[in-house]
């Protein structure tokens, strides 16, 4: 076990094959679902596209329209731009998480 763990074999020994098939066996047996992260939905941002006429610029207000919009109770603004689409139109295009 001692060998194993500071591993003290050389290249071609029949150990070091066994080593070596057993890595690529666990890069490619081991399921995905093992490593996927629900924890990155709490973190992701996203981008919510609303016309001028339909918010007010007061933050106060402008979140309580963004909690009714995307559905979520807890979202959080993180920023807003002002933008015109080709037609003159005035948007908001608002990144909440």
């Amino acid at each position: 076990m001692k060998n194993f763990i500071q591993w003290n074999y050389k290249r071609g020994t029949w150990q070091y094959d066994i080593f070596c098939l057993l890595i690529v066996a666990f890069i490619f047996l081991t399921p995905k679902t093992w490593f996927d992260k629900k924890e990155r939905l709490a973190t992701q941002t996203a981008r919510l596209i609303v016309k001028a006429q339909d918010i007010s610029l007061e933050k106060i207000e402008m979140e309580k329209r963004v909690r009714e919009l995307s559905g979520n109770p807890n979202a959080e603004i993180l920023g807003w731009h002002e933008r015109q689409d080709s037609e003159g139109s005035t948007f908001y295009e608002i990144d909440i998480r």
